[in-house]
């Protein structure tokens, strides 16, 4: 249904291609009543492309309505594409796939519009499926019935046994909608990745109706499928797949800092591989990357340049882009959040991509510069990019802090005091250990530790650098610590153009240092949680916040990096926090 959105709302702005379609949350509908759709389409950018985005909302106008977002895209222009014909029917040397009981043991009870796959055919790696739109089902006024569409893609179910729950669609990418009006369809069915396949759509006479370069799915469980009105709502970090456009690559001049200034070569892109940081000294790893990237994306911005080359920071093994992946360059890590400010203040200007060490991803680079995104990773010669997705935190998953003392620090500024707060009327905790630089003398700790006291917890003031590694371990051995929540963080904020490695250090020292001390020494005690908190400066970035950005992408990294160890690790990359609250923006 979404797609056929997508495609409508692009007969509307003279759009012809779907670029890309990723969905972030079911559109559940109630038992009864109706749910109300809006199609939001973008202004048109210097490309003819346009953003588009779908959500919903199942409430009355005078409740005040809430809306949820579901998917966004990008319309584009695909040029002149013909479609795929199908008229060789069946395929010629195919093997017949017998079909019995195959909705019945389907993972999702299909109603029976929806039962729509007739026949299947295998060939190698390909399926080859025939698709019937009930006659009762007008297909009048559809470029292409949802239903049917759905039922050609039930015979992905054919390419192989999936584990786990069932696979609903996540991510499209190049839809084109050849002819209108049909009834029958023939469908072929090509793997491109693990979870993809392209699709070729053809009448009942074979001739073109639609394709798909790629479509992904991903799991869903039941517990997924559920309507969630809430206005807050908790989200993620996916990355996904993307198909490499075939053709002409753009031009691409490898550059160092030394002659990056002096570059005037005509290309498309200028390539900076981001320096080798040593693995034993993630900090000082990050602060050297920090200011090395500072100065080379001075330098370039500083320039003014004949051609309209853009510059792409490359870094190797400064993102995961699975759960499992883990961090494992936590020096180029902080380079993200800093690019990525840089990007929001100097928008066409950076590319910011993160490599594996396969021979593979190189070779892919210029392939993956040519698809536009401003920021990806390749992995094996795949290119993906990053998508913010709603997402559920499990019960299970919650950070639990015991019984035992939960050491805090950061605890008597606005943000620190409300979590010492949450931590002991809502989270129960009961032993805390309040930390920071001037603890016992700070204003207001006192009369927090006297507040909390009321509420019946066992309340100690410390005056502790956290980012003093021999003083972090002496507070460490005097204290039964059984959970750490690190909220201490300092600004220093200015754009791109005014910042220095002083000014990367001032951020740094309370959350890139303390985080990294919390980290390794408490390594050993078996923490029932690590809770860091962290910024979504550092996802999207934010002008005149490289510094905060930088020291907070290093956070989300050391989080991944902790869970990938098998250690507890929860970073939440705030949003602002409301005026009344008088905390930082971004948290």
């Amino acid at each position: 249904a979404f797609v056929e959105l997508a495609v409508r709302a692009g007969d509307q702005v003279g759009c012809d291609l779907v670029e890309e379609l990723t969905l972030e949350a079911p559109l559940v509908l109630p038992e009864s009543g109706a749910v109300r759709v809006q199609v939001w389409v973008g202004a048109e950018d210097s490309s003819g492309r346009r953003e588009l985005s779908f959500y919903s909302s199942a409430g009355e106008v005078d409740e005040g309505r809430v809306w949820t977002r579901h998917a966004t895209g990008v319309l584009g222009e695909g040029g002149r594409s013909d479609g795929v014909s199908l008229v060789a029917w069946p395929p010629p040397g195919a093997e017949v796939v017998d079909l019995e009981g195959f909705y019945d043991r389907a993972d999702f009870a299909y109603g029976p519009v929806f039962q729509g796959l007739r026949a299947a055919w295998r060939t190698g790696d390909e399926v080859f499926a025939e698709v019937v739109l009930p006659e009762e089902v007008k297909a009048e006024g559809f470029g292409l019935h949802p239903a049917l569409l759905d039922a050609a893609m039930h015979a992905m179910g054919l390419m192989g046994e999936a584990e786990g729950p069932g696979r609903l669609p996540f991510s499209w990418s190049g839809v084109r909608l050849h002819a209108s009006g049909a009834t029958v369809l023939r469908v072929r069915l090509a793997p491109t990745s693990a979870d993809g396949v392209s699709l070729a759509v053809a009448d009942g006479t074979g001739a073109p109706v639609a394709t798909v370069d790629s479509l992904v799915l991903r799991p869903a469980a039941p517990d997924q499928i559920a309507r969630d009105e809430r206005n807050d709502a908790l989200f993620g970090v996916d990355w996904v797949p993307m198909v490499l456009p075939d053709g002409d690559v753009p031009t691409t001049h490898w550059s160092d800092l030394e002659t990056l200034a002096q570059h005037a070569e005509p290309s498309d892109f200028v390539v900076l591989p981001c320096p080798v940081t040593s693995a034993s000294d993630p900090v000082n790893g990050a602060r050297e990357a920090a200011y090395w990237t500072l100065n080379a994306v001075r330098a370039w911005l500083a320039e003014e340049r004949p051609h309209a080359a853009r510059l792409a920071v490359v870094t190797r093994r400064a993102v995961a882009v699975a759960d499992d992946e883990g961090v494992r360059n936590l020096a180029h890590a902080a380079v993200w959040g800093l690019v990525r400010s840089a990007q929001s203040e100097n928008p066409d200007r950076i590319v910011l991509v993160d490599l594996d060490d396969e021979a593979a991803s190189l070779e892919a680079l210029p392939s993956a510069l040519a698809t536009g995104e401003p920021q990806l990773a390749v992995r094996s010669g795949e290119a993906l990019m990053p998508r913010l997705t709603r997402t559920t935190q499990p019960t299970t998953d919650h950070p639990g802090f015991g019984a035992g003392t939960v050491l805090l620090t950061g605890p008597t500024g606005p943000l620190g005091s409300l979590v010492a707060r949450h931590l002991v009327t809502e989270r129960g905790v009961r032993n805390l250990l309040l930390v920071s630089r001037h603890e016992a003398d700070a204003e207001g700790a006192a009369q927090l530790r006297d507040e909390l006291a009321a509420q019946g917890a066992e309340v100690v003031l410390a005056a502790c650098d956290t980012a003093d590694r021999e003083a972090l371990a002496a507070l460490l051995a005097a204290h039964q610590v059984s959970a750490v929540v690190h909220t201490a963080g300092e600004l220093d904020d200015g754009t791109i153009g005014s910042l220095t490695p002083e000014r990367i250090d001032t951020v740094f020292r309370p959350k890139v240092d303390a985080a990294w001390h919390l980290h390794e020494l408490t390594a050993d005690l078996d923490l029932s949680a690590f809770v860091l908190f962290s910024s979504a400066t550092g996802l999207f970035g934010a002008p005149g916040q490289g510094t905060y950005a930088a020291a907070n992408t290093f956070l989300d990294a050391l989080a991944q990096h902790r869970r990938a160890a098998g250690l507890p690790a929860t970073s939440l990359a705030w949003g602002p926090w409301t005026a009344e609250d008088g905390a930082s923006p971004g948290a």
